[in-house]
């Protein structure tokens, strides 16, 4: 991403919720979109969205289900592999993103459907495939959106979740008692920060059989220093009133020079768990 690449209107904060399924008629849809894309591009996504597919292994005349779907790459994914006997559906709250994955989706035998991860549109156990990425953190129960998932998964079907744990975010240089202001008032305004830890023992507790665990570490290049989150990260927080002004300018400026000499620093952590419905004995 580059500084031409970057709409006029700043960054939408992302550790407060910036698609909360509370907010998303409030949202701007080509921003909305705009985030979706530069997350989708990084090598860390990237990865554990193949590690995910890999493990659900979405087969000839399955229903494979996205909760979150966005954009709906991930949709046109199951598609390929559902083929024309199956169904490849995409849950998403918000009308704009629902519109954009059509138009993005043409030709594609896709379905997108308004729904919450709270409360899916399916029977129960009428989906073989479900995938939920980036969803569980901006959710309030997150065990309830887990157990309705397993509702909706038929006996042998799969699931696989990817999430951030904002508290395996690293910012260097900056001075430790600014940043940790920051990070702490960043961690009490989302709804669910630590949920990367918290995939595991979600799907165990909703009676499903782990079946993989990975995690990929997203690593910011130096241009981070100057946009994205890092750009109005500071500015949040002086405005909250947790930083002073003089500290949110200190903050810009010691990262923008560490940028210039090579040496920012900005990396967080995500983790992907996949698991199995377990057949009835």
């Amino acid at each position: 991403m580059t500084e031409t690449q970057v709409p006029d209107e700043p960054v939408v904060d992302a550790t407060r919720g910036s698609f909360k399924l509370t907010h998303v008629a409030e949202q701007n849809i080509e921003r909305q979109a705009f985030i979706l894309d530069q997350m989708a591009s990084q090598p860390a996504v990237k990865t554990l969205k193949m590690w995910a597919l890999r493990h659900l292994a979405p087969a000839m005349g399955e229903t494979a289900v996205d909760v979150g779907s966005g954009t709906g790459e991930d949709v046109v994914a199951f598609a390929e592999l559902v083929g024309p006997d199956g169904h490849a559906i995409g849950v998403e709250p918000s009308p704009g993103l629902r519109a954009e994955a059509v138009r993005r989706s043409a030709g594609v035998q896709v379905e997108y459907v308004d729904g919450h991860a709270e409360a899916l549109p399916f029977g129960d156990e009428s989906v073989d495939v479900l995938r939920c990425e980036r969803v569980l953190q901006h959710v309030d129960n997150p065990a309830a959106v887990v157990q309705e998932m397993t509702r909706v998964l038929r006996p042998g079907g799969r699931i696989a979740l990817i999430d951030t744990d904002w508290a395996t975010a690293i910012i260097h240089p900056a001075d430790p008692d600014v940043l940790q202001r920051m990070v702490d008032y960043f961690l009490s305004e989302s709804a669910n920060p630590f949920s990367g830890r918290q995939l595991r023992g979600l799907l165990a507790e909703a009676g499903l059989e782990i079946t993989g665990e990975t995690a990929s570490t997203w690593i910011e290049a130096q241009e981070g220093a100057r946009q994205g989150f890092i750009a109005m990260m500071h500015l949040t927080a002086a405005q909250a009133g947790v930083i002073t002004p003089a500290e949110a300018d200190n903050f810009a400026k010691g990262l923008a020079e560490a940028a210039d000499r090579g040496a920012f620093h900005m990396s967080l952590t995500m983790y992907a768990v996949s698991a199995l419905k377990p057949r009835a004995a």
